[in-house]
């Protein structure tokens, strides 16, 4: 099988996994806050925020050293399993012990059993590391994705009954701890592989050398993308924290879908190729081809965010409703970002990586710093901000490394972003039409405007692009799935 046609099926099957694990999460996230209220759900999403990063950090370096490594060595392989398990001893320490006290004092002391509860869960994660990246290599993404599927079903199930039988916080707690624990099993097994009772020094060393940037970089790039949350939780509290977590769980859900999976599957499919020119081709049209879809996907829920939260969540979260639509459009641009880390890292620049990364922190901060405060608003459009601050010193920095002309990155990438944002301007002209219809109707007569108008837009504007999009997909498209593509490309005079 050829380097793209493993990228296409791998990108599937994480797509798929994706898709499963957050359409369930949502639905158990959708279930327990009409239960729960805003203070509750702030409660638990502070000291899942904590865990979530720790579980990030463990996966940001010995992880992708596995992944990049040529060949598979056991002595390299058991090296970096023990030192992951220390690193996740750690993360465990620094939580009990430096963590609790000072979510006690500085959100709510209501929150701390709640993280304590949840420390467990870095040290399975520590142990399945070097498990997952060895199916990651071997491109086991069917593998990955039946488990996360069958682990994000059966914990959810639980987390549900728990929410139903009046657990309220502890339902959401029982449901991480039992994912958790399912995933690492399964994984484990799936690997077929356990370590040495050996520790290799000189690998550890490479290892380190190789993970210690990506793992900074990591642990900085979650801070990026948690750091706002942190802050609204400590200025404005777990009520605000509880309605921002609701107004960015949709799009978070979004982007498990459709951007992470080419995330973690562009690596290895860049770390195949062997010379500069080949990655920043490969990379570019990744992105071309990605953005030309996942772009309108998030203007579009921008348009519908509003009635969306409503029609969902209930009338309690009304106030989520804009707050999803700022972040749905500061989401769009972070599939450039996690492309260009991609790229970097296969090319070995990963000092790169965690310079962009901090410099994204600190833009985080700042902002975060002097417009959390004034409320919700400010900390979405801080969110929008800095996101699109990031794409663009990524692609600075990638056409400083790859000598790719600007030009032909911003003609590769600009037309998606012109052509969604005019179809967001006609979305909202149409929503304002559409108030005295049920939401039940007026977010799928939103949802079809927008989708014929980008379409025209890329037939009848951007139609080179449109071109190029669907000659791209021909080429790594199943056997099955060519004609139809054929006879499409015939229809619309692309021949």
């Amino acid at each position: 099988m050829g380097l793209k046609q493993q990228l296409t099926n791998s990108t599937a099957w994480m797509s798929l996994a994706a898709s499963g694990m957050s359409i369930v999460s949502f639905l158990v996230f959708i279930i327990i806050s009409r239960i729960l209220s805003p203070t509750e759900i702030g409660l638990a999403v502070f000291a899942i925020l904590v865990v979530e990063a720790g579980k990030i950090i463990l996966n940001g370096g010995i992880s992708q050293a596995i992944v990049k490594r040529a060949d598979w060595n056991h002595e390299y392989a058991s090296s970096c399993f023990y030192l992951n398990i220390f690193y996740a001893l750690v993360f465990t320490a620094i939580v009990w012990f430096a963590g609790s006290p000072l979510t006690a004092r500085y959100y709510d002391p209501a929150a701390v059993p709640v993280l304590q509860a949840l420390v467990v869960i870095f040290l399975l994660e520590g142990i399945k590391v070097v498990h997952e990246g060895k199916l990651r290599r071997e491109f086991a993404f069917k593998v990955i994705a039946v488990r996360s599927i069958s682990a994000s079903l059966l914990s959810g199930i639980i987390g549900v009954v728990m929410a139903l039988q009046g657990y309220g916080v502890w339902a959401l707690v029982a449901q991480q701890l039992s994912g958790q624990l399912l995933v690492t099993v399964v994984t484990l097994v799936s690997a077929r592989w356990w370590p040495e009772f050996k520790f290799v020094w000189h690998h550890a060393k490479h290892a380190l050398k190789f993970s210690s940037p990506l793992m900074l970089a990591q642990l900085i790039n979650t801070l990026c993308s948690s750091v706002l949350e942190f802050m609204v939780g400590i200025l404005l509290g777990p009520a605000a924290l509880g309605i921002y977590r609701i107004g960015g769980r949709a799009l978070f859900i979004l982007q498990d879908i459709i951007v992470r999976p080419l995330e973690q599957t562009a690596l290895p499919a860049l770390a195949r190729l062997h010379d500069l020119s080949s990655r920043a081709s490969a990379c570019l049209r990744i992105m071309r081809m990605s953005s030309f879809i996942i772009v309108p996907i998030f203007f579009g829920t921008a348009a519908i965010a509003p009635e969306f939260i409503v029609l969902v969540f209930g009338e309690k979260w009304r106030a989520s409703g804009e707050l999803m639509s700022l972040i749905a459009v500061g989401s769009a641009p972070l599939l450039i970002r996690y492309q260009v880390n991609a790229a970097l890292t296969a090319q070995g620049k990963t000092l790169w990586v965690l310079g962009l990364t901090l410099s994204l922190l600190i833009a985080t901060v700042a902002l975060g710093y002097f417009w959390v405060s004034k409320g919700l608003i400010y900390a979405a459009l801080a969110y929008v901000a800095t996101t699109y601050f990031a794409a663009i010193l990524g692609l600075i920095i990638f056409q400083s490394h790859f000598g790719c002309s600007f030009a032909v990155i911003i003609k590769t990438l600009l037309p998606s972003y012109i052509a969604s944002a005019t179809m967001l301007g006609i979305c909202w002209a149409t929503k304002n039409q559409l108030g005295n219809l049920p939401l039940s109707l007026q977010i799928p007569l939103i949802a079809l405007v927008g989708a014929l108008s980008y379409l025209l837009l890329g037939l009848l504007v951007f139609r080179p692009e449109t071109k190029n999009f669907l000659q791209e997909a021909l080429s790594i498209a199943p056997a099955k799935v060519s004609p139809h593509l054929l006879r499409l490309q015939h229809w619309l005079g692309f021949n």
